[in-house]
């Protein structure tokens, strides 16, 4: 319990810097608060599942494929239901214009009618029409909901990635794109978050994780005037972009998802340009109301 609690002070404590030094983002980190913080305590407290025994092809690995491709990502028993009912009050806080849905999905969820395992595309859809709800509020608790299930994974998967290099810009574990970038204070190293798990990984500053691109002609770095700490790589060939936070010292508390939301400024004027993310996320992809 008390490690469930220090893990909630110290990011409330990181938001609570984010605002300060990025007033702008008030808005937006006020409305994720709530669910980042239930997720964490969700993704560190809850139980994994029982899936398979956990294989890793070491030729494969090497070869470019995650750990995820190799073996099931989601387990049969994982705590759709327990996750998605915990999550929905959070998100209701936070993004109020989809209270409706989202009570709604909750009512359907407790009663047994919707048997919710983190539906997206397709099956979304047919979701939300058979029972009257915003595709968006679906889409959005599913996104929510997949993640806690996927830190659950990085959680017991990652320790076996630490004595294997892996070269690729997507995930060694589950294979998502990467939503943010970490230069350490006094390092020339980048460092990659996976949107999807929260894993993190060394990757090269001379290649574009999103097309392998090598032509340093063709990439460049974006920095807003007088904040040389925050920038956006960006490259020509795939025309997509990814936020950058630079020299962030040992000494500060890092966690990928606040920075992100400290830094969404930088999304808007990428977008503006014409240039895509290389991972979607809930808020480069949507606007809080």
């Amino acid at each position: 319990m008390k490690k469930t609690a220090d893990t909630r002070s110290r990011l409330e404590k990181i938001m609570d810097s984010a605002v300060r030094n990025n007033p702008h983002s008030s808005d937006i980190i006020k409305a994720f608060r709530p669910v980042l913080i239930e997720k964490n305590r969700l993704a560190g407290s809850l139980a994994s599942g029982d899936g398979e025994a956990l294989a890793m092809d070491e030729a494969k690995f090497r070869e470019g494929v995650p750990l995820g491709d190799q073996n099931s990502l989601f387990f049969t028993d994982d705590p759709w239901k327990t996750i998605a009912l915990t999550l929905i009050p959070e998100l209701v806080k936070g993004f109020p214009a989809l209270a409706p849905d989202l009570e709604r999905l909750q009512g359907l969820i407790e009663a047994g009618t919707v048997s919710f395992d983190g539906s997206s595309g397709a099956m979304a859809q047919e979701l939300a029409s058979a029972h009257g709800i915003g595709e968006q509020a679906v889409l959005f608790l599913s996104h929510m909901a997949g993640r806690v299930i996927l830190e659950m994974r990085a959680r017991d998967w990652g320790k076996l990635l630490q004595d294997f290099t892996w070269e690729k810009g997507y995930c060694p574990l589950c294979g998502g794109a990467p939503m943010i970038a970490k230069i350490r204070e006094g390092q020339s190293a980048r460092i990659l978050h996976c949107s999807q798990c929260g894993h993190e990984w060394t990757f090269s500053r001379v290649i574009c994780p999103s097309c392998g691109n090598t032509e340093q002609k063709t990439m460049s770095y974006f920095f807003v005037e007088d904040k040389a700490q925050e920038s956006t790589f960006v490259c020509e060939r795939c025309r997509h972009y990814l936020i950058t936070a630079d020299r962030v010292s040992d000494l500060i508390d890092f966690d990928a998802d606040v920075c992100a939301l400290s830094l969404v400024h930088l999304d808007v004027i990428m977008q503006e340009k014409g240039y895509l993310p290389m991972a979607s996320c809930a808020w480069n992809t949507f606007s809080p109301e």
